[in-house]
């Protein structure tokens, strides 16, 4: 079998595994995917801001605002990406909003961006077609990305993962479209505003930033962000700061995010912790990329720190550490470095596709393990 045809597969596996899970529950949208659905819900719907029919709906309920609506602390980006095929259907079926249909046109908008965010991974790593291959097979089977991408897609972790993609595409281009490069940036803060670290990976290009309209762009991107915080809460400051969440810098639980048994990034899913390996090891074989993989390992770095020293740090519910599913294309190229090394032997080499196998089942159990648990 060909190894594009694999990702085919994979393809085919994502979307079955979303229409099962879905058919099985008779509907998408539960947990946190509940408040990010509420925005395209109540806007679409309904015309207002006003959370708390969907809140009565769905028996969850969030804090009071300063304007006394019912707060929505998360980020407005997924529903703006949901919109159009949501309104499409919403133009066909005239219903309530909560509606199968609905909530699977969501989620397979967010499935297609998992997707499509592995397909331009693809095609911007370093290596051979082969490795570049391998490297993808594992990121989609072997990590979270599976869970977030095609079993819980109604949330932020598929679309920032798609977001975070497409601007390493863009600033990996010969040719650099300042402009959209500042709007994916900032939408990819608007999706998940701890992801605005991805800023960093400008430092190697820094130089050529037209900062007219990188920053008009980025400016651009995140109004609509800034516009639901204003209409909501009255101010632009962060509703998770501004709502008592905090930070404890000085005590990280470093060691918890990484291995623990709840959620542990490297522990439930091994492939991170080998492409943390490959950014930390000097290429050998691309030495022009040491730069930007130094870059992307620095990133990584902080977000575990940054994660790790929230007051939510085991971040709840959670397959592997859904925080990082962001970080993955960042972890990708480390990944594919260490796969190029083990590659290059040609007895090694028939072994990486069993290891690939092996990981991402590993990675299926302990899904499965967390949907008959929690």
């Amino acid at each position: 079998m060909k190894l594009q045809m694999a990702v085919v597969l994979i393809a085919v596996a994502y979307i079955i595994a979303f229409f099962s899970h879905a058919w099985h529950l008779q509907k998408t949208t539960y947990g946190d995917g509940i408040f990010y659905y509420s925005w395209l819900r109540s806007i679409v719907v309904d015309h207002d801001i006003n959370f708390t029919n969907e809140y009565a709906d769905n028996r969850v309920s969030q804090p009071k605002t300063s304007l006394g609506y019912a707060g929505n602390k998360y980020s407005v980006g997924p529903a703006i990406f949901w919109s159009p095929l949501y309104i499409t259907v919403h133009n066909i079926v005239r219903g309530n909003g909560w509606e199968l249909p609905y909530q699977l046109a969501t989620g397979i908008t967010s499935v297609l961006a998992s997707l499509v965010g592995l397909a331009l991974l693809l095609r911007i790593l370093h290596t051979s077609l082969p490795v570049r291959t391998l490297t993808v097979l594992a990121i989609a089977g072997a990590s979270n990305l599976l869970f977030y991408g095609a079993i819980d897609p109604v949330n932020s972790h598929a679309l920032s993962f798609f977001a975070a993609v497409v601007y390493l595409s863009l600033i990996s281009a010969k040719k650099h479209h300042w402009f959209a490069i500042g709007i994916t940036l900032a939408f990819i803060a608007s999706i998940r505003n701890q992801d605005a670290l991805y800023v960093l990976a400008l430092i190697p290009i820094w130089k050529q930033i037209h900062w007219r309209s990188f920053i008009l762009g980025a400016v651009l991107g995140f109004l609509p962000q800034l516009a639901a915080w204003i209409s909501l809460y009255g101010s632009i400051a962060n509703p998770y700061i501004a709502g008592g969440e905090t930070f404890d810098l000085l005590r990280p639980h470093i060691l918890g995010v990484l291995f623990g048994l709840s959620s542990g990034l490297f522990l439930w899913t091994p492939v991170t912790a080998i492409g943390f390996i490959g950014l930390a090891l000097r290429d050998t074989i691309h030495p022009t990329h040491n730069r930007k993989r130094i870059i992307y390992l620095i990133m990584f770095c902080l977000q575990v720190y940054l994660v790790a020293s929230w007051s939510t740090w085991w971040q709840g519910a959670s397959v592997s550490g859904r925080m990082f599913v962001s970080a993955l294309p960042l972890l990708a190229f480390g990944l594919g470095s260490i796969i190029e090394r083990i590659y290059t032997n040609r007895l090694l080499r028939t072994i990486l596709p069993l290891l690939i196998l092996a990981l991402s089942m590993l990675n299926g159990i302990g899904i499965f393990y967390y949907l008959f648990t929690y």
